[in-house]
């Protein structure tokens, strides 16, 4: 495997990592005190904005899961469970104690699945529009099926402001084919892990209470991929969590508020 230039993370280093006998592509920005992101559906690219500014306050380092972007798939690594542990290795390998770790989306399921695994290993965890929870209970969706959504449509929900190229089919067919294959391999990625149970652990509910780093739950006030009531199911789930909801932001908060979000997450870590 080799790693691909991406010009929107040009402020750090792109490089491949062997853990536990897959390659992942990594990136690592900034100085400071060491987080680990893990990133949501849309890949380390489309979080460039919010790993920009975590590097003015930290040491960032930021996979492309496996199966995701650069990074190598692996038939020893089909669920979300799988990744948790995989990322715990990851940690140990990089010499990581106990980093600030923050997920988004998909990327605060996979957090969330390393910490009911060992509890105490982040010194802060921050969940941003999390998944991993039931999706869906009897006949009411709780989560919007994005597979089942056209790619305009989906780009139009994830985001208040301009979802940016490959959101529609018109901007897709222009994308160079490095970019598409990106795409591409991410959208496979997503339904690799999430396809069935949708998006979701069952279990995950009931192991959240051995949880024990601080957390900061966030949301965007005009999410339109999940619903209230799954926003309560995760209050539930960690009743101890500080919630932060971002006016003007979508599911993605890191690309509507990067800024905001940053500069909360440092707050948060700080402390």
């Amino acid at each position: 495997m080799e790693t691909e230039s991406l010009e929107e993370l040009s402020f750090g280093t792109l490089s491949a990592l062997d853990v536990m006998g897959t390659r992942l592509e990594l990136f690592e920005a900034g100085s400071g005190a060491p987080l680990l992101f893990l990133h949501g559906l849309d890949g380390l690219e489309g979080a460039a904005p919010l790993l920009h500014e975590l590097a003015h306050s930290f040491s960032v380092f930021a996979p492309s899961h496996p199966g995701f972007g650069a990074s190598q798939g692996s038939p020893r690594i089909n669920r979300v469970d799988d990744l948790g542990y995989f990322y715990l290795d990851m940690l140990n390998q990089l010499g990581l104690a106990r980093p600030v770790i923050v997920g988004t989306s998909f990327g605060g399921w996979v957090a969330a699945e390393m910490l009911t695994k060992e509890p105490g290993r982040a010194s802060q965890l921050v969940l941003v529009s999390p998944l991993g929870l039931p999706t869906a209970d009897r006949r009411e969706q709780h989560v919007a099926d994005i597979f089942m959504l056209s790619r305009q449509e989906l780009g139009a929900r994830m985001q208040v402001g301009d979802p940016g190229p490959g959101s529609d089919m018109k901007t897709l067919t222009k994308l160079p084919e490095d970019r598409l294959r990106r795409l591409m391999r991410n959208d496979e990625a997503a339904s690799h892990f999430g396809w069935t149970p949708y998006m979701a652990n069952p279990k995950l509910g009931d192991r959240t209470h051995r949880i024990t780093s601080s957390t900061l739950l966030a949301w965007g006030e005009q999410d339109a991929i999940v619903s209230e009531r799954y926003r309560q199911d995760w209050r539930k789930a960690l009743p101890d969590a500080e919630v932060e909801i971002f006016a003007g932001a979508g599911h993605r908060v890191h690309a509507d508020q990067p800024a905001g979000l940053a500069s909360r997450i440092a707050a948060f870590a700080g402390r």
